[in-house]
């Protein structure tokens, strides 16, 4: 592992005007979100060793010969590209079946060498670390977040909130997550962890203090409602820490890179004190993204066989829980998925159809349908964090692709 020397410029291109001020702004996105790690301090993970190489299908799959429902226009079809185009917005497209790479597309200046910010999914792979940890007892799901971490002891709010709470997002903490108040909690933090420049009066004090200093108000029983908080993923990397003794970059390239046999390092941006921002800061080549995500359709063992993350945690995900629908749909309605579950950081979008997510705002996704054998991982620049159409732009991708291999 090493550190990039370089400290961030907070430009990416000075005659466009691209950078921290600006880098989320839909005509910049595409630039933007390859080049996360000029505004950030960044880490390096995952030099390149040994490479775990994904098997090619004899019979790729043509994504422009299927036919899509328009999400948009209803009652009329367009083309796979028009749908990921002109409606998703992507970026990059990976699809595999059985264990075969069908598909292999790059999309809107992207190319295969470049590294693409993949947002929440990171919160995802953090998971997949905290369920080696409990395998390997270092953490306990049961047990109070505070004995972990006991600067949270402060603030009543978080007695009896668990670690399993934290990665269900039921902490019953206070927080908002809506994008488009500007006065939301995330926009607090999103500065004091280095996304933008800090408003007036504000300070960087980083994601650790921001968490420790901010999500100290109760609103809810633990356990019993869904509050989206990304926060809560940086609490996650927090007590990561804590147990391993070690820095949760060093964690993420020992526990996941250096088991899957990623081609290339990956980019870990962290807040100006140095803390990988593990809500959503992980910049992947499309292929090693994949190659990550693919644990959870190979049963937790990566292509050698190797048991990488316990399989358990993978069939708990699927399994339908009464609670856990009422908790997900008690704070914000979801007219996509209205059979929505969330658990250890995934959207369960169909336990029934044992369907479920990675999910990271613009469009960045690895969706898995354990009944088929099918991952479909994607990188995108979709104008808006994110939205009703486009979740409902990206099922109509998921179901049209599960349905063309499975008719």
């Amino acid at each position: 592992m090493k550190t990039i020397t370089h400290n961030p410029t907070y430009i990416i291109d000075k005659s466009l005007d691209v950078g921290q001020h600006s880098w989320d702004q839909p005509h910049h996105l595409a630039l933007g979100q390859m080049n996360m790690h000029k505004l950030f301090k960044t880490i390096e993970i995952g030099e390149e060793t040994e490479t775990s190489e994904l098997k090619s299908s004899r019979k790729p799959l043509d994504i422009n010969a299927i036919l899509f429902d328009d999400p948009l226009i209803a009652e009329r079809k367009i083309s796979g590209e028009q749908l990921l185009n002109r409606r998703i917005y992507n970026d990059a497209l990976l699809i595999m079946h059985k264990g075969e790479l069908l598909h292999e597309s790059y999309r809107n200046g992207m190319k295969s060498t470049d590294r693409h910010v993949i947002h929440s999914c990171t919160k995802s792979l953090c998971s997949m670390i905290v369920a080696i940890a409990i395998q390997e007892n270092k953490i306990s799901p049961c047990t109070q977040l505070t004995s972990y971490l006991p600067e949270f002891l402060k603030h009543k709010a978080w007695h009896g909130v668990t670690i399993q709470h934290v990665l269900d997002m039921q902490a019953g903490i206070e927080y908002s997550e809506d994008y488009t108040d500007p006065n939301a909690h995330y926009w607090q933090y999103a500065r004091a962890a280095g996304y933008y420049p800090p408003s007036k009066g504000e300070e960087a004090i980083g994601a650790k203090a921001w968490a420790t200093e901010n999500l100290n108000n109760r609103i809810d029983e633990p356990g019993t409602s869904f509050v989206y908080n990304s926060c809560l993923a940086n609490v996650l990397g927090m007590v990561l820490e804590y147990v391993y003794k070690k820095g949760l970059a060093e964690i993420f390239e020992e526990k996941l890179f250096e088991k899957v046999g990623t081609k290339s390092s990956g980019y870990f941006n962290t807040d100006p004190q140095g803390f990988p921002i593990t809500e959503g800061q992980l910049s992947l080549r499309l292929r090693d993204f994949a190659r990550l995500s693919a644990l959870m359709i190979n049963k937790g063992k990566n292509n050698k066989g190797e048991q990488v993350i316990p399989s358990s945690f993978i069939t708990d995900l699927v399994i339908p829980d009464a609670q856990y629908k009422m908790a997900y749909q008690k704070s914000a309605k979801d007219y996509v998925f209205t059979d929505g579950q969330y658990k250890n950081q995934f959207w369960i979008l169909s336990a029934e159809r044992q369907q479920f997510s990675m999910l990271g705002i613009h469009g960045q996704f690895a969706w898995f349908d354990l009944k088929h054998d099918l991952m479909i991982v994607g990188m995108g620049s979709y104008p808006v964090q994110d939205g009703h159409l486009m979740m409902r732009s990206l099922d109509i991708l998921w179901q049209g692709i599960s349905k063309q291999l499975n008719a």
